[in-house]
């Protein structure tokens, strides 16, 4: 029995698997990266815009709305994302923001999936 061929398809099978398992895992990393991104100006904008807000404890929706803009406007960190939705409410003491955005990847400079996330600030008033 005479068996000579080539390792070769062999060795370019293991090389395009690693390449496969390679390029998910940096996928599954910028999705988790965007996602902490997108939360985490969601929770300093509403903080902001509740904080600027508030009169007695409750917060003024049109100044909320306001003040929400100009958070996602000036800041660095909201500069990164391409804002779809960023819907604001406040009821009683409680202020939530629902924010919609894609990140821009820098590294392949993509944008990401829509990523929605919601936060809450909400005031105590202590006597």
């Amino acid at each position: 029995m005479n068996e000579r061929g080539s390792i070769a398809p062999l060795i370019a099978g293991y090389l395009a698997l690693i390449l496969l398992a390679s390029f998910g895992a940096i996928a599954v990393g910028a999705g988790i990266i965007a996602s902490h991104r997108v939360q985490g100006v969601a929770d300093f904008a509403v903080l902001y815009a509740h904080d600027r807000s508030v009169t007695a404890g409750i917060p003024n929706l049109t100044d909320l709305r306001r003040e929400l803009q100009e958070f996602l406007r000036v800041a660095p960190s909201a500069k990164s994302l391409k804002i779809e939705v960023a819907d604001v409410t406040a009821v009683g003491e409680i202020s939530e923001l629902r924010l919609c955005a894609r990140y821009r990847d820098v590294l392949f400079g993509l944008d990401s999936y829509l990523i929605c996330k919601s936060s809450r600030a909400q005031s105590f008033v202590v006597p």
